[in-house]
């Protein structure tokens, strides 16, 4: 059975109910991580609550992405959508919601094909 924890990102203006919102979920060896957050700006770091990412499903605002940084110190723009955790980035130790974009989500090698 998979545990769920939701993990709620820094507030954005007084009216954030009309703001556009974000969502992360890691899906890993022990459960899922789940982040809701309303603004990416500026940009808030998360550390990882997952011994191994395999998976995630990311639905960020307009002009934000999710980044996962491996204990190397390198960052994976994380596509929109579904997609694998390449096996370099199963690790990783931070999870960074900051501006930027971020590609659909296609065919990405794991690592191991």
């Amino acid at each position: 059975m998979l545990a769920c924890v939701a993990v709620v990102g820094a507030a954005g203006a007084a009216n954030a109910a009309n703001a556009a919102s974000g969502r992360l979920t890691l899906i890993g060896d022990i459960g899922a991580v789940t982040f809701n957050y309303t603004t990416c700006q500026p940009p808030v770091q998360y550390h990882s609550q997952l011994r191994e990412i395999n998976s995630f499903l990311n639905q960020p605002p307009p002009d934000c992405q999710a980044i996962l940084v491996n204990p190397a110190g390198a960052r994976k723009v994380l596509c929109v959508g579904r997609g694998n955790v390449p096996f370099e980035f199963r690790q990783a130790t931070q999870i960074i919601i900051q501006p930027g974009t971020a590609p659909n989500c296609g065919f990405e090698p794991t690592g191991r094909d």
